[in-house]
């Protein structure tokens, strides 16, 4: 590592850093890719994964794209204040998290509103819902159940087809619908014997439990989702200050902690 790198950091956020300022300082050409994982792991005396993690971190800050076929090239440089001042949020990282992992969509149905559902959209009593049940994937391995709502009129943007390769803000996005806020709950659930057998844990295992409401840019709740999350797999990790800062959402084998399994992260 170079002598100006804070040493105490871990190793990622040492690569991470690095590249970052290549990438701000026009080093890489942007448009161009930088070089392979291997390589960057010889120049900087790290492991592959080591590197994979910086990158995907610089990836979740909107300076790199990773495009199959092309590699990783530079893209923060040439974005745009708006963009820049979406990038490294809270619905930001969701989505990054959504491009990292796979779905299954379990179940895709409309039907009449729960009253919890109703009161969370804003809808009437007993209104048409689109209901979409997935199981989420990292590295082969379940790591979340989500039950989410929409209202029907939002049916067409969220075909089964289109979720499984799709995160839902995106598709919701580019169906001209404009998620710019949500309101978030964390608390506990355990496991009943449905969810534990998608997640391949024991039934009556505490579980994170998210739920969300997701509102557009005209103030209309879009979406609401209730998640429960493997308690091995899935960690948030947040950064407070005063004048606010970056929300992450993780998944716990992409930390570069203890899990040779995120040696296979796409």
């Amino acid at each position: 590592m170079p002598p100006d790198v804070d040493t105490t950091l871990p190793r990622f956020q040492q690569v991470r850093l690095i590249l970052r300022e290549r990438i701000r300082g026009g080093y890489y050409e942007n448009g161009n890719p930088l070089p392979g994982e291997r390589q960057l792991a010889e120049e900087f005396g790290v492991a592959r994964v080591t590197v994979r993690s910086a990158l995907a971190r610089l990836q979740e800050e909107g300076l790199i794209s990773r495009l199959r076929g092309k590699g990783t090239v530079p893209t923060g440089r040439n974005a745009s204040p708006a963009q820049a001042g979406l990038r490294g949020g809270l619905l930001d990282n969701i989505v990054s998290m959504g491009l990292r992992t796979r779905v299954s969509v379990l179940e895709w149905r409309l039907m009449p509103a729960p009253p919890a559902v109703s009161a969370a959209l804003s809808l009437p009593p007993g209104a048409q819902t689109l209901k979409v049940v997935r199981v989420r994937k990292f590295n082969a391995q379940p790591i979340a159940y989500t039950e989410v709502f929409l209202p029907a009129d939002l049916a067409g943007a969220i075909d089964r087809h289109t979720l499984q390769d799709t995160p839902m803000l995106v598709a919701l996005e580019q169906h001209g619908i404009k998620v710019v806020s949500a309101e978030q709950t964390l608390g506990a659930a355990t496991a009943d014997l449905d969810v534990a057998r998608i997640l391949r844990i024991a039934p009556g295992v505490p579980l994170l439990r998210v739920s969300r409401v997701a509102i557009d840019s005209t103030g209309r709740p879009v979406q609401f989702l209730v998640g429960l999350y493997h308690p091995e797999r899935y960690t948030y990790q947040m950064r407070l200050s005063r004048v606010g800062g970056a929300t992450k959402v993780w998944i716990d084998a992409d930390q570069h902690k203890r899990r040779p399994k995120a040696d296979g992260e796409p």
